[in-house]
C-alpha cells in the first residue's frame, strides 16, 4: 500500500512539473511579441517627439509646416511681415535682402529699431520698399505695427489689442493661409521664456503682446516657417553698425560672414521650396 501511495505521489508530482512546464512555456511565447509591441511603442513615441519637435521650434529656426504649394504655378513666394520698430525684423532684413537679390531687384531703405535694453540698443536693419522679380520667385512685405509698438502703419491705436489687430492686419492684405499659419505657430505651437520665468506662446512671451517677425517660403516643395531672425545672425552681431555704411558694404560685395551664413540658409529653403 505504502508503495502505491509513494507511486501516486511520484506521478503527481510528475504531473505538477509537466503543467509547470507547460505554462511556462506557454508564458515564454508571449515575450517576442511583447518586445516587439515595445518597440513599437517606443519608435511612435520617438517619431511623435521628432515631430512635435520640428513643428514647434519655429524661433530662430526653418520648420516646414506643410506639403502644400500656395504659390502660384511653378512660382515661389517668399511672405515678410513684421513692424517698423522690430528688432527681430531689422535683423533678419539682411540677410533676407541678400538672398532676394539673386532674384530680383529689391528697393530698401536703411533704417534702425526701437532701442531695447536687453539689446544695448538700436538695431540697425532695413526697410523693404518693393520688388521686381527676374526669376520665378516673388517677395511680399508687410509691417502691422509703427516703430513705437502702439498703434498700426496708418494710426490705429493697439490699445492692448496688438495680437488680434496684428492678425486682422495680416488678414486683410495678405492670403488667409498666410494668417492661419501666423496664429498657428505664434499663438499656440511656438512657446519660448517670458520675462516672468514661464514659458509662454510667443506672441506673448514679451511685455507687449504682438505678432513677431515671421518668414514663410511657399512653392512646389511645400511651405517653409520662420519666426524671428536667423540662428546663425543674432541681432548683437550687427548693433554697433551704422545701417547706411553696412548696406553700401554689402552692395560693394563686402558681406559680413554672420549674414551671408542667414543669407546662405534662406536661399537654401527657397531651393527646397522650388523642389529642387
Amino acid at each position: 500500500m505504502k508503495n502505491v501511495y509513494m507511486l501516486m505521489k511520484v506521478v503527481n508530482n510528475m504531473a505538477r512539473s509537466k503543467r509547470g512546464k507547460q505554462q511556462k512555456e506557454s508564458k515564454m511565447i508571449y515575450i517576442p511579441f511583447v518586445a516587439l509591441l515595445l518597440v513599437i511603442v517606443l519608435f511612435i513615441g520617438l517619431s511623435f517627439h521628432q515631430t512635435a519637435s520640428a513643428s514647434t521650434d519655429a524661433f530662430t529656426h526653418f520648420v516646414k509646416v506643410s506639403s502644400n504649394d500656395y504659390a502660384p504655378p511653378g512660382k515661389v513666394d517668399v511672405y515678410f511681415v513684421s513692424w517698423y520698430g522690430c528688432p527681430y525684423g531689422a535683423t533678419l532684413s539682411w540677410p533676407l535682402y541678400l538672398a532676394l537679390d539673386h532674384y530680383g531687384q529689391v528697393q530698401v531703405i536703411p533704417h534702425y529699431s526701437l532701442s531695447e535694453e536687453e539689446l544695448g540698443g538700436a538695431v540697425p536693419g532695413l526697410l523693404f520698399q518693393g520688388f521686381e522679380p527676374n526669376s520665378s520667385v516673388d517677395f511680399h512685405f508687410l509691417y502691422i505695427y509703427n516703430q513705437y509698438l502702439n498703434a498700426t502703419p496708418d494710426g490705429k491705436p493697439l490699445n492692448g489689442e496688438a495680437v488680434q489687430i496684428g492678425l486682422q492686419e495680416i488678414q486683410n492684405d495678405l492670403p488667409p493661409w498666410v494668417s492661419q499659419y501666423v496664429e498657428q505657430y505664434q499663438l499656440n505651437l511656438t512657446r519660448v521664456p517670458a520675462p516672468n520665468g514661464t514659458v509662454t506662446p510667443i506672441a506673448y512671451a514679451s511685455p507687449i503682446p504682438h505678432i513677431v517677425t515671421t518668414l514663410i517660403i511657399t512653392g512646389p516643395g511645400g511651405t517653409w516657417l520662420m519666426l524671428g531672425y536667423p540662428s546663425n545672425l543674432e541681432p548683437q552681431q550687427i548693433i554697433d553698425t551704422n545701417s547706411t555704411t553696412l548696406l553700401s558694404q554689402i552692395q560693394s560685395g563686402n558681406v559680413p560672414a554672420p549674414i551671408q551664413s542667414a543669407a546662405s540658409t534662406i536661399e537654401s529653403i527657397i531651393s527646397q521650396a522650388e523642389g529642387s
